[in-house]
């Protein structure tokens, strides 16, 4: 199993040394129980069941075979393995174009140049401004004030990278962006389970708790339709205290169907 490892300082290590010959690899389970290595919070709740995802990935899927008809005297593996290249494809360009989205948020809350376009997966060209403008605009209505970007937080048995640490006037807590294809549907139909769970684990994994005064947010940001639209959802400390037992228990479940749990030393 690959996935995303850190160690217990915070060190990201998603790739590990080839034994043999120069370059990398990713790091498996088996490196982690060699070097004692803390699985992230994404590869940890990958385990809940998505079956939003898992349809939309099923239409997907079938809207490719229909576009595209095996070749003459294709057989049905080779036929099979193409259409699937197209969705991995597919989703490294999602995956990319909101990676530079990431990263121009992270750069204009930094008050540093970010301007620029970004390429669409679909082959369309935008000015980053339509995606960044209304981030930065909610920031300085809700005097969101950025404290850590793209900060690494190790907890108890998890680790992972926080988008946004904040501090308002009476909250504080976790921001975290999530680039979708509509920001404009419903909270129900934006918000997967594990989504709440991730910010919670962060802000106990940064404040050792969940006082009365911690808040956490997902920003939906459009990428596909009603571009510009951005949603935001907030989650309350009872919400976070109730997704944090959730997230826990999803760490333990990791933890038994792996056989592995992370050690912190006494210093860590």
């Amino acid at each position: 199993m690959s996935g995303h490892w850190y160690t217990e300082d915070g060190e990201p290590m998603h790739f590990v040394k080839k034994a043999k010959g120069g370059g990398t690899r990713p790091t498996t389970i088996r490196d982690a129980r060699k070097l004692n290595l803390f699985p992230s919070v994404t590869t940890i709740l990958s385990t809940i069941a998505k079956p939003g995802l898992e349809s939309w990935k099923i239409r997907t899927a079938l809207g490719d075979a229909f576009d595209n008809r095996p070749f003459r005297d294709e057989d049905v593996r080779t036929y099979i393995g193409r259409i699937m290249d197209k969705a991995t494809q597919r989703g490294e360009a999602i995956m990319d174009f909101g990676t530079n989205i990431h990263n121009a948020i992270e750069l204009a809350l930094k008050g540093g140049g970010w301007e620029g376009s970004v390429m669409h997966p679909e082959g369309y060209e935008y000015e980053l401004a339509e995606f960044v403008n209304p981030v930065a605009e909610l920031f300085a209505d809700n005097k969101w004030k950025p404290v850590g970007l793209e900060t690494v937080l190790v907890g108890d048995g998890y680790a992972g990278t926080a988008d946004c640490t904040y501090i308002a006037e009476n909250e504080y807590g976790i921001i975290d962006f999530k680039t979708t294809g509509d920001a404009t549907k419903s909270e129900k139909d934006l918000v997967r389970p594990e989504y709440p769970a991730q910010i919670a684990m962060y802000h106990v994994a940064e404040h050792g708790g969940i006082d009365d005064k911690a808040a956490g947010y997902n920003i939906f940001i459009s990428r596909d339709a009603n571009i510009g639209s951005v949603k935001v959802v907030r989650y309350d400390a009872e919400r976070l205290r109730k997704e944090f037992e959730f997230g826990m228990r999803c760490v333990h479940n990791w933890q038994h169907l792996n056989n592995y749990v992370p050690r912190r030393s006494e210093n860590g």
